[in-house]
């Protein structure tokens, strides 16, 4: 292939015969660019020459073609390095592979030989318990130290989950990797499954599996989200629920309830809890409950444990009105909560929560709060109990939640002739909802403290007056419907 000036037809090399490209896209040397006789205009087509002559650039394709003695570059033989290179890489993987090996199996059959020894122990200090405890029963002495019957409660929830694992019919395993690819595994009961499974049990002891909640399948269709209280019981498995006899002079026995396995494996719900040592029992079925209903004025020492379950989605408590500290936090997972006389701690806690659905506010004694808005765009239920003192906050926390919410139940009066109700009326309550915002607002219902409506007449006037600020939503009384 001939690469030639075309204006003084000498060759070009990466010397004075340099090819350089023209600002118009021709291509002629270094040499005849620095001719003055072309008047500084392109000898083929005789445009002007807009730049400089030191800054013209070099013809990258002619370049390689010099480079290459004139022949383009060969692709067949780059494709023949290609698959040396991948072979290579292969070879280099493999060879990592048998490493990794050599230091992982050693490291397996020591962590399993660990867990068989460690079961060894568990059975042990299971089969003293009961032995234990049959020698108190016969010497008419039913008690044990609570220190040591906690710690014997404790390790029978460890090995009953140790027993699932090594025992569950579906168990698989999922992988992901950071370039977004997965793998899933079913691991069957027999062979190398069963390795798998004892391996899962050391990394349980090791604080680095931990139970979560269920993860439903994903549904062909699009479920319609819950709109409305928030609920308890809402399992078909069975439900923990605290009766009278539960107690005794007040105080929970846990002991009794612990030893009745039936009663409480398959719980993922408690209700009605109460009672001194509540704490206790959350402290042992924590990993496995979703629903919690606490009934009574609940102790700091019992939310130290309630703002550790993680896997909590609903919870229904009532704060201590004489509590005078501040209380732990709410688990940040809640999905449905109840919360009676909560704190500026806590109510600041709930806009953190990024899947919360349904919020139910009674009584708030804390300072009053501008609440920002949510960034999370979740909340769909609202109740708030509307009065003098705490107004500003509940319009906040409206205002915080205004672009999701579809319904809101207000507590509130309807006229201020009681002296009773005066402090939860307000004749611009339409005007003070309309300026919250709640664009997507289908429903509100506005709720009263009475068995039954007491002045019907007040009650749609009022009704009337708020649905002139709020023309599309459908305004209730929950006494009158």
């Amino acid at each position: 292939m001939e690469l030639q000036c075309d204006i003084c037809f000498a060759d070009f090399n990466l010397d004075r015969n340099r090819p350089k490209v023209l600002p118009c896209g021709h291509t002629i040397c270094a040499e005849c660019v620095d001719n003055p006789g072309l008047g500084r205009k392109c000898p083929t087509c005789r445009k002007d020459l807009e730049v400089d002559q030191d800054d013209l650039i070099d013809n990258i394709y002619v370049i390689q073609l010099i480079e290459n003695d004139g022949a383009p570059r060969c692709k067949k033989q780059r494709t023949e390095e290609t698959k040396v290179q991948k072979l290579k890489r292969s070879v280099d993987a493999a060879r990592q592979v048998v490493q990794q090996l050599q230091k992982v199996v050693p490291l397996a059959v020591e962590a399993l030989n660990r867990q068989l020894d460690t079961s060894n122990e568990q059975l042990r200090q299971m089969e003293e318990a009961v032995q234990e405890q049959v020698r108190r029963e016969a010497a008419g002495d039913d008690g044990a130290p609570q220190d040591l019957a906690d710690d014997h409660l404790q390790l029978a929830v460890q090995v009953d989950d140790s027993l699932r694992l090594l025992t569950t019919a579906e168990c698989s395993v999922l992988l992901a990797e950071e370039d977004g690819a997965t793998w899933r595994t079913p691991l069957q009961l027999g062979g190398v499954g069963d390795i798998f499974r004892a391996l899962l049990l050391q990394l349980r002891a090791n604080g680095e599996l931990v139970k979560v909640p269920d993860v439903a399948a994903p549904a062909t269709q699009t479920a319609t989200p819950y709109v409305g209280p928030p609920r308890i019981d809402t399992f078909t498995a069975p439900v923990l629920s605290i009766a009278e006899n539960d107690l005794d002079n007040g105080r929970l026995k846990v002991n009794d309830i612990l030893q009745n396995c039936k009663r409480w494996q398959s719980a993922r719900c408690i209700k009605n809890l109460k009672g001194d040592g509540s704490e206790t029992l959350l402290r042992v079925l924590a990993p496995q409950l979703e629903e919690l209903e606490i009934v009574g004025d609940v102790k700091p020492i019992v939310m130290e444990e309630v703002e550790k379950m993680s896997s909590l989605k609903r919870l229904k408590v009532k704060c201590d009105p004489l509590f005078r500290g501040d209380y732990p936090d709410l688990p940040v997972e809640l999905e449905e909560l109840s919360i009676d006389l909560s704190s500026e701690k806590q109510l600041r806690c709930v806009q953190r929560m990024t899947r919360l659905r349904c919020l139910a506010v009674y009584n708030y004694h804390g300072p009053n709060l501008v609440m920002v808005p949510s960034q999370h765009g979740g909340l769909l239920w609202l109740l708030v109990a509307f009065q003098i003192d705490f107004k500003e906050t509940m319009l906040s926390l409206i205002r915080a939640h205004a672009s999701s919410l579809l319904e809101l139940k207000l507590g509130c009066a309807t006229t201020d002739q009681d002296p009773r109700n005066r402090r939860f009326y307000f004749p611009d309550l339409g005007q003070d909802l309309a300026a919250c915002g709640m664009r997507s607002l289908r429903r509100l219902r506005l709720a009263r403290n009475t068995a039954s409506c007491i002045d019907v007449a007040a009650c749609l006037i009022q009704r009337r007056t708020i649905l002139e600020f709020l023309p599309s939503v459908l305004v209730e009384c929950n006494r009158c419907v």
